[in-house]
């Protein structure tokens, strides 16, 4: 989303548009574009019902995003986008009954919304019609046309089909977490998942076959991102479970490099051409850890400084590096990980810096664990996986493969 613009911050929530929500903009100003205003005007005015359109989709993300936050759950930000608005959600809560209120919270907002334009609508329709209309059909088949009655009228259909529409169950819609938490009550999340995602794989495969009859781009569009949605969601979810099996110590590497201070970045280039290993944790002439040279700030130095700068004025302070325990799970560094947008922690017994632990390290991890899990045909690890080794990197040599 790096080609998001920042609109404005509430409860520290960024809310994002992206540049493709221009798409939605122009695509509005074409259908409005032969109403009986003229061109000009009926384009002015698609656009600006879309706009308010967006208002109630931005306000449907808060539900969400307010909600998370009262279960202290941090939302990083809010971004619009032509098929809708995602609220990012650091993590999802341990419990299905949060999940469940985060997720309806939005859907709620749209009925509410509804309920409160509503008395306005009838209020201009009768003024409009000199009566209490017994027939709302007119109104509706006229809603394209500029006009406060159809205006009011266009805001109620509009928030009362995004609140049903996305109480749909295909994941990873509202419905379909709505559906995930219920099924989480009563079995585990990974299967409640699975079984919420399976669902979504048929919605989608649905609204694809139905946008190819009726040439919708946009219900292709949704039907592309229930499918890949959900799938990402299960992907992560299966991958979460596995992980929280095992220590971070576990997935410390005892043959991993150390970098000193004073060495020079010309070191580490030897080293990242002759091993596996990426980034190196750097020590003091007394074995203090320090810091951290990532690739990254390698490969920048290099561009700016050259080789001969010392690994001291390039590296990460160790104030500004993630630390973790030992003992504590890979899926809690994993979640860490991904909250902060870091790809590395230093794992420290105490004041004892112990190693470091990569986003490469964990997934290659994951793969070898899940592989072997899946081998033994056993959801949980047998008990030789689940001992803790000795951490301890050695200094200066190759990484294991």
């Amino acid at each position: 989303m790096g080609t998001s613009l920042v609109l404005f911050r509430f409860r520290e929530i960024e809310v994002r548009v992206h540049w493709s929500f221009l798409l939605i903009l122009a695509w509005g100003a074409f259908i409005y574009r032969n109403g009986s205003a003229g061109p000009v005007a009926g384009a002015l005015y698609g656009i600006f019902v879309t706009l308010l359109l967006f208002v109630c989709v931005t306000l449907h993300e808060f539900g969400h995003a307010l909600t998370a936050q009262y279960f202290h759950v941090k939302v990083t930000n809010i971004t619009l986008l032509p098929i809708g608005g995602v609220a990012n959600l650091e993590r999802m809560p341990d419990k299905p009954i949060q999940e469940f209120l985060i997720t309806v919270a939005g859907p709620l907002v749209n009925f509410a919304l509804a309920i409160l334009f509503l008395p306005f609508m009838l209020f201009f329709m009768t003024s409009q019609l000199g009566h209490f209309p017994s027939d709302f059909s007119p109104v509706l088949r006229t809603m394209q046309r500029p006009g406060t009655a159809n205006l009011f009228t266009y805001l109620v259909v509009a928030n009362l089909f995004l609140g049903l529409f996305n109480l749909l169950p295909a994941f990873p819609m509202d419905g379909g977490r709505i559906l995930r938490s219920l099924l989480a009550m009563t079995m585990s999340y990974v299967r409640a998942t699975q079984i919420a995602v399976l669902i979504g794989r048929l919605i989608a495969g649905l609204l694809a076959v139905a946008g190819l009859f009726t040439v919708n781009i946009w219900m292709l569009l949704i039907a592309f991102f229930i499918y890949v949605g959900g799938s990402a969601e299960r992907e992560a979810v299966e991958s979460k479970a596995v992980l929280r099996y095992f220590s971070a110590a576990q997935a410390l590497t005892r043959t991993a490099v150390n970098l000193y201070a004073s060495e020079r970045l010309s070191r580490a280039v030897e080293l990242i051409m002759s091993t596996y290993q990426t980034d190196y944790p750097v020590l003091d002439l007394a074995g203090k850890f320090i810091g951290v040279l990532t690739r990254p700030l390698l490969v920048k130095a290099l561009q700016s400084s050259g080789p001969d700068t010392r690994v001291i004025d390039v590296m990460m302070p160790a104030d500004e590096v993630l630390m973790v325990t030992p003992a504590g799970t890979l899926a809690d560094v994993w979640d860490l990980m991904a909250s902060s947008g870091s790809r590395v922690v230093a794992v420290k017994n105490g004041s004892e810096f112990l190693g470091l632990i990569t986003l490469e390290d964990i997934n290659e991890f994951f793969q070898v664990m899940s592989a072997s899990m899946s081998k033994t045909g056993n959801p949980t690890p047998p008990s030789n996986m689940t001992s803790t080794p000795s951490s301890q990197p050695s200094e200066h040599t190759p990484a294991d493969a």
